[in-house]
C-alpha cells in the first residue's frame, strides 16, 4: 500500500482549519448538556409531580433514538418551530439564514444532557447527607449548603465521567456534517475528494481526533488528581447507569 505522504503533509493544515469550529461545537454543546442535566437531575431528585415523569419519558426517548436521527429531527424540526414564531415580539423568520451550527448544538445538548442526568443524580447521592444536616445546624441556608458544600463535592465525584462524556462528544461531532456543519471530518473528506486520496484524508482526521483526546484526557485527569488529592473516599462517579426510573 502506497500512501501519498506529500499530499498528507499539505492537507494537514487544511483539516486543522476545521478544528476550532469542532472544538466550539463540543464545548458549547457540553456546557448546554451540563446545564440541562443539572436542571433535569434536580427535578428528578425533588420528585416534582408531572415534570419528573415528563423528564423520565424524555430521557427514555433520547436514549432510545440514534443520535443521527436526533440531529435530523433538529435540522428539519427547529426551522418549523422558528417559522411558527414569525412575527412574535418582532422576530422575523429568514429561511435563507439559518444557524445549522446552533441546530447541531441543540441536538448534542439534548442527547448528552439526557445521559448525564443520571450522572448528576448519582453524584448528588454520593455526597454524605450528614453534611447537609451539619450545615443546617450551624445556620447555613439551603442555597449556601448547595453552593459551598454539595455542588463542589458533586463536581469532584462527577469529573471522571464528565471527562469521558466530553471526549465522546468531541468524537460524535463528526456526525454534524449531515446537518451542514463543516466540522473536522467533513473538511477532511472534502479536501481529499478531488485528489482521490480518501484514505490519506481519513488518516489525518483520525490522527487529529486521537491527539486531541489524549491531550484532553491528560488535562482533565490532572485536574481530577488536584481536586481529589485531599479526598481519599472512593468515587461513585462511574456508577451512572444504576439510576432506575423513579
Amino acid at each position: 500500500m502506497n500512501l501519498n505522504y506529500a499530499f498528507m503533509l499539505k492537507d494537514i493544515p487544511v483539516v486543522l482549519s476545521a478544528l476550532p469550529l469542532t472544538l466550539a461545537l463540543t464545548v458549547i454543546s457540553m456546557a448546554l448538556a451540563l446545564l440541562l442535566a443539572g436542571l433535569m437531575g434536580a427535578c428528578r431528585l425533588k420528585r416534582i409531580p408531572v415534570l419528573s415523569q415528563v423528564i423520565v419519558v424524555f430521557n427514555t426517548f433520547i436514549k432510545g433514538v440514534p443520535l443521527v436521527v436526533q440531529l435530523l429531527l433538529c435540522y428539519y424540526g427547529i426551522p418549523l418551530i422558528l417559522k411558527s414564531m414569525d412575527g412574535f415580539l418582532g422576530y422575523t423568520f429568514d429561511p435563507k439564514n439559518q444557524s445549522y451550527f446552533a441546530f447541531a448544538c441543540v441536538a448534542f445538548a439534548f442527547n448528552y444532557g439526557a445521559y448525564m442526568t443520571d450522572m448528576v443524580i448519582t453524584s448528588y447521592e454520593g455526597v454524605d447527607p450528614g453534611q447537609s444536616e451539619a450545615a443546617a445546624s450551624v445556620g447555613m441556608t439551603r442555597s449556601q449548603t448547595l453552593t459551598r458544600i454539595i455542588i463542589p463535592q458533586m463536581i469532584v465525584i462527577a469529573l471522571p465521567n464528565i471527562s469521558n462524556y466530553f471526549m465522546w462528544l468531541f468524537k460524535a461531532t463528526s456526525l454534524a456534517s449531515i446537518v451542514n456543519v463543516f466540522e473536522l471530518l467533513s473538511v477532511a473528506r472534502a479536501s481529499t475528494a478531488d485528489n482521490y486520496a480518501i484514505l490519506e484524508g481519513y488518516l489525518i482526521a483520525a490522527g487529529i481526533y486521537w491527539i486531541i483526546c489524549i491531550v484532553v484526557e491528560r488535562l482533565l485527569n490532572s485536574l481530577n488528581r488536584k481536586l481529589t488529592s485531599h479526598d481519599r473516599r472512593p468515587s461513585v462517579a462511574a456508577v451512572t447507569e444504576k439510576v432506575q426510573v423513579s
